[in-house]
């Protein structure tokens, strides 16, 4: 009898399973556009790093691409907010406003989408989507699960959760790119951009 191969999903990530913060590289990046292929299980996730385009001097038309091989699910939450009053009082310390608004955070509620309305709506520029987080889990080298943070036309925040057979990450230029080198260069923006605050004296 064949054993039973765990499902890597952010609800039950297998013991073993790795995870890499892609915040360096996708933080206030723009999701751009989303192209799924049903017929041959991938998804192409195409993101506008306006930051690092000129940071590296980079073309102006270039864009990063997340492709998804081997795609097995796809999911959408958005978090419909509290209606309630919420405000931080003046002279509030920065861990008093952190433990204030996860209070608040915590009466929002989550509500699940539909997948192919929301991808509908990015494509055809309905909607600016902004990322916030992402966070990639791999498991035995290639299977991989890819969760996203998106805020929504500035006013909502929705989750993106992806499972696949397989990722890579492609420049629209052509040139070959690995998922490595994406999030250095990630990485050394977000350095310099600290370097630069700490000698201009700015928090």
């Amino acid at each position: 009898m064949e054993s039973e191969i765990p499902v890597l999903d952010w609800l039950n990530l297998p013991e073993g399973a790795q995870t890499i913060s892609l915040w360096d590289p996708l933080h206030d990046a723009d999701l751009q556009n989303i192209t799924s292929d049903l017929l041959d299980r991938t998804m192409r996730l195409e993101f506008d790093n306006s930051y690092i385009r000129k940071f590296y001097h980079l073309p102006d038309d270039l864009k990063f691409v997340l492709l998804l091989e081997g795609v097995q699910s796809a999911r959408i939450d958005r978090w419909a907010i509290w209606p309630g009053k919420f405000y931080i009082p003046d002279n509030t310390s920065h861990e008093e406003q952190k433990k204030l608004v996860a209070e608040y955070q915590s009466k929002w509620r989550n509500e699940s989408m539909s997948w192919s309305f929301f991808e509908a709506e990015l494509s055809a520029k309905k909607i600016e989507a902004e990322v916030s987080h992402a966070i990639l889990a791999k498991w035995n080298d290639r299977k991989c699960a890819l969760k996203i943070e998106l805020h929504i036309n500035d006013d909502t925040y929705h989750e993106i959760g992806l499972r696949s057979e397989d990722l890579k990450v492609l420049r629209t230029d052509g040139v070959s790119f690995s998922l490595e080198q994406f999030i250095r260069l990630g990485e050394s923006y977000w350095q310099a951009f600290a370097d630069r605050r700490i000698s201009s004296g700015t928090s």
